[in-house]
């Protein structure tokens, strides 16, 4: 598996999992509560490419919109802060928003370049001091 992939399937894992967690915590249904439960694959690929895309921008404030006329599924991914932590780590803060069927979510991840699985989420990581 490439880099590539492996950051693909990070990401998917953190979007499914923290969309869930936090729809577990507030007690609601997950599939009825998220945009996420009514994408197609061909969303989930459109959201996923859009998301590496803005990660592995270069400027400190990348985002990237993505839409699909055929399902009426759209977001848009958004760095809203980039860091390294103390052991050299590059880490970001991505925003990312879906809406589909009136329905609508927005979060914020941070998620962090390993050299081997690339972008993970890392929910402690913190800016070297």
């Amino acid at each position: 598996m490439t880099t590539r992939t492996h950051g693909f399937a990070a990401l998917t894992a953190v979007v499914v999992c923290a969309a869930m967690s936090t729809a577990f915590a507030a007690n609601l249904g997950f599939l009825d509560q998220s945009p996420i439960a009514y994408f197609k694959p061909e969303d989930m690929d459109l959201m996923h490419s859009n998301a590496l895309k803005v990660l592995d921008a270069a400027g400190p404030t990348s985002k990237q919109s993505w839409s699909n006329a055929k399902t009426g599924a759209s977001g848009w991914a958004q760095v809203r802060e980039q860091f390294t932590t103390s052991d050299g780590t590059p880490c970001k803060r991505l925003r990312i928003v879906n809406k589909v069927k009136g329905l609508s979510s927005d979060a914020t991840y941070t998620l962090c370049k390993n050299p081997e699985r690339g972008w993970v989420m890392h929910t402690d990581a913190e800016p070297a001091k």
